[in-house]
């Protein structure tokens, strides 16, 4: 099994569909697991200039009069910038100061990659030599995640101003005007002076012809922000910015905008985390919300295809131009991929919610046809007979080669028992029967407010889910009764806490007594971090701080949890898990990445990384809304 390459300690840029990872230095070397790195000190991360889901640009070296900068600093700034800040140490001045700053700022936009150097000196005048060293591998995505690198390719044409590099659909083009040598370098020859820097520029265009996704038409919507102040403020800014930069849209619908899950690995349409993005953001951005439910509804599910898990009405999991093939993982899933249980109640939600804030009236009428399929989708797949958990929504990947578990926590180890073994299924998630009382019960409502049919089918089915819930999933230990995870293929419930319990507050699955029951074990030491809530309980045998979903702490699941006390009426319990994640914000520059480690507030003083999180994660990011609505903003 391969680790996936570390970023915890990497610093990057997005604009979607482009992105710019540096290493920790601030340095685009391409060493780190590509052929060029050489022994285990060199691997394990990965720099370079991506599109889509392929690295273009793998090498960009900087020399000063042959020598390499030490970077001092990485700023990060709004707009998709970043600055590196370093000094050439090997060109003496007048004392043992050093002589020679080099700065170099990095803007990332939809498809274009601007570098500006500037090389300041405190020498009356100084020879300047800047040399960039270039190379390009066209990786993709899923091979980085394996850290199997190709061979950078030389370019297909040169001239002194041009570098021309294409793989099939894919072109990376820099332009340098004047400066293009011999060898894929860039070299600028000047003088600079104190007073008088030296300044040059070069630029990387990046297309894929190919790519199912492209940038957002419309831009994100601007805002002014007065209050609040402090940390929170900054998180808050932050994360928006973070969010503008992870805005795109398909190829077939250019003008709806959606969230891309995450940098780098998820960067494209992911049903349930674009969904989650788009709810939690819908009092700053409705426009997100519309784009988001229209495109999931054009890809929405025609057909009966076992290989791409696709049914009539079912809203997909994930789209990526060509086939994902993760061998680590035994998977191999199709462009357009429907494995997720919990997509399809997740759009009604996020519908329902929008018709209800009355901001996209046409928006909503012209989606109604495809929650009419949504909801026969929705009532098939949790009243099929014949099976021990009939009357609930369940999944089984019937391939061998697709999603083992096919909800938020989708890893193949992610449902497990107390004493460590995994569940089998066919596999009843609780978060998911929360989404399908949900969905029925508003968009029974938003059937009746527009003149639909069908809403006393959908709250029968409401009221059926709930007495059965309440039957089958609430199990005991010695911290009292609580909501299993899930219940397996036999019917037997998974009997250790999880985070799951939290997105079943403000679905109106519970009423307040059990409500009252899952905030307590939620905020119990058992699950709760001091940071935020761990995914699965600290008694668990598989409990492990660095699981991806058997330990860590996910930043969107705690929001969730904070948005349902919220909305159950528990504001003091809100905000103690708000000012959890708020304190794990301080440990990334103020930011929420996709998750942290499952250390403890009493064990180290700061959140530790969990060194394959992406970050910026759609829906982490818009968990800062979350927090500050916990935290008494009102949007």
């Amino acid at each position: 099994m391969t680790v996936q390459p570390a970023l915890h300690r990497q610093h990057c840029s997005v604009a979607a569909p482009t992105q710019l990872w540096l290493d920790a230095e601030g340095r685009l070397s391409g060493r780190g697991g590509g052929p060029e790195a050489s022994g285990a000190a060199g691997e394990g991360w990965f720099t370079g200039l991506l599109h889509g889901d392929t690295r273009m640009l793998c090498r960009a070296e900087v020399r000063v009069n042959g020598l390499e900068p030490e970077p001092a600093t990485i700023e990060a700034a709004a707009g998709g910038v970043l600055r590196v800040r370093g000094l050439v140490r090997g060109i003496p001045g007048s004392s043992e100061d050093p002589a020679v700053e080099l700065l170099q700022t990095w803007t990332v936009t939809p498809g274009a990659v601007r570098h500006s150097l500037r090389l300041a000196t405190s020498l009356e005048s100084l020879d300047v030599e800047i040399e960039i060293q270039l190379a390009a591998d066209f990786t993709d995505m899923a091979a980085i995640r394996l850290s199997r690198f190709r061979e950078p390719s030389g370019p297909f044409s040169a001239d002194d101003s041009t570098l021309r590099w294409r793989d099939g659909g894919r072109t990376l083009t820099v332009a340098a005007p004047g400066s293009v040598a011999a060898g894929e370098r860039l070299l600028w020859r000047g003088t600079a002076g104190r007073g008088s820097p030296f300044e040059v520029e070069w630029q990387a265009m990046l297309a894929d012809s190919e790519d199912t996704v492209v940038a957002a038409r419309t831009p994100a919507p601007h805002r002014v922000r007065a209050e609040p102040a402090g940390a929170l403020g900054k998180l808050l800014d932050n994360a928006i910015d973070e969010l503008a930069g992870l805005r795109l849209a398909t190829r077939k619908l250019p003008d709806a905008p959606f969230a891309a899950a995450g940098a780098p690995w998820y960067f494209t349409l992911f049903g349930r985390d674009s969904l989650w993005a788009a709810r939690l953001l819908l009092p700053l951005d409705a426009g997100l919300a519309a784009g988001t439910l229209r495109t999931l509804a054009a890809f929405q599910g025609t057909r009966h295809d076992p290989v791409a898990a696709e049914e009539p009405g079912k809203i997909l999991h994930e789209l990526r131009s060509k086939e994902l093939l993760l061998e680590s993982q035994g998977l191999r899933l199709p462009p357009v991929y429907y494995g997720t249980v919990d997509a399809t109640p997740l759009w009604l939600c996020l519908l329902a919610e929008l018709g209800r804030a009355g901001l996209d009236d046409a928006a909503v009428r012209s989606l109604l046809p495809n929650a009419a399929r949504a909801v026969q989708w929705l009532l098939a797949a949790g009243g099929a007979p014949g099976s021990v958990n009939s009357g609930f929504l369940s999944y089984q990947d019937e391939t061998g080669h697709g999603l083992s578990n096919q909800g938020w926590k989708d890893s193949a180890d992610a449902m497990q028992f107390r004493d460590g073994r995994l569940a089998e299924g066919p596999i009843a998630l609780s978060e998911v029967q929360g989404y399908a009382y949900q969905a029925a019960v508003d968009t029974a409502s938003l059937f009746d407010a527009y003149g639909e049919p069908g809403g006393q089918e959908l709250r029968d089915f409401a009221k059926a889910l709930q007495q059965n819930f309440r039957a089958r999933f609430w199990v005991e230990d010695d911290g009292g009764t609580f909501p299993a995870m899930a219940l397996d293929g036999n019917g037997d419930p998974l009997d250790i806490p999880g985070s799951n319990m939290g997105h079943l507050l403000g679905t109106g699955l519970l009423d307040a007594s059990e409500a009252k029951l899952v905030a307590d074990r939620l905020l119990s030491p058992e699950l709760f971090s001091g940071f935020g809530v761990h995914t699965i309980s600290r008694r668990a045998a598989g409990f492990w701080p660095f699981s991806y979903h058997c330990g860590s702490v996910w930043s969107h699941d705690t929001a969730i949890a904070v948005r349902g006390l919220l909305a159950e009426g528990m504001p003091a319990e809100a905000r103690i898990l708000a000012e959890g994640l708020l304190a794990a914000s301080g440990s990334f520059g103020d930011r929420l990445p996709e998750l942290f480690a499952g250390i403890t507030a009493d064990e180290a003083g700061q959140a530790v990384p969990y060194p394959a999180s992406c970050h910026p994660q759609a829906w982490s990011s818009a968990a800062a809304v979350v927090v500050a609505q916990a935290m008494g903003v009102h949007f």
